[in-house]
């Protein structure tokens, strides 16, 4: 007779349901996630399916072992926020001229036009709202 060891599998969650986990609060007038409280059950929520789809997401592009499943992960995680609502200029700045920025020239070093141009149309995108 063995012992079975019980399962501590983690729950699966996409990426839109990452982002719907965090629209809410926008809309409460949150601007930036930096300004999210902590200690809010619902935020406590959210960053725990955040923090599961990356571990998952990252593992599957550690996993594919290529430069482009590596950027798609990156910029996925980098958008989250933005795609979920939050619109503060300094927040969208940092993410248009720090993390975006490197993944571009990441995708551009490596001759990956079609995720480059995906990051670009990103960036135009949040530059927008920046206007």
């Amino acid at each position: 007779m063995s012992e079975q060891t019980p399962s501590l599998e983690v729950p699966q969650y996409n990426r839109e349901q990452v982002i719907e986990s965090f629209r809410k609060f926008p809309q409460r007038g949150i601007h930036s996630p930096d300004d999210l409280p902590e200690t809010d059950p619902e935020v406590i929520e959210a960053n725990n399916i955040l923090d599961a789809w990356a571990q998952q997401a990252q593992g599957e592009a550690q996993r594919a072992g290529t430069p482009e499943a590596n950027l798609e992960f990156t910029f996925e995680r980098s958008t989250i926020f933005v795609d979920a609502g939050f619109s503060d200029p300094d927040y969208l700045d940092e993410v248009v001229n720090d993390w975006l920025a490197q993944d571009l020239q990441e995708a551009e070093d490596a001759g990956l036009i079609d995720i480059a141009s995906k990051i670009q149309a990103k960036i135009a995108e949040i530059e927008a709202q920046l206007t």
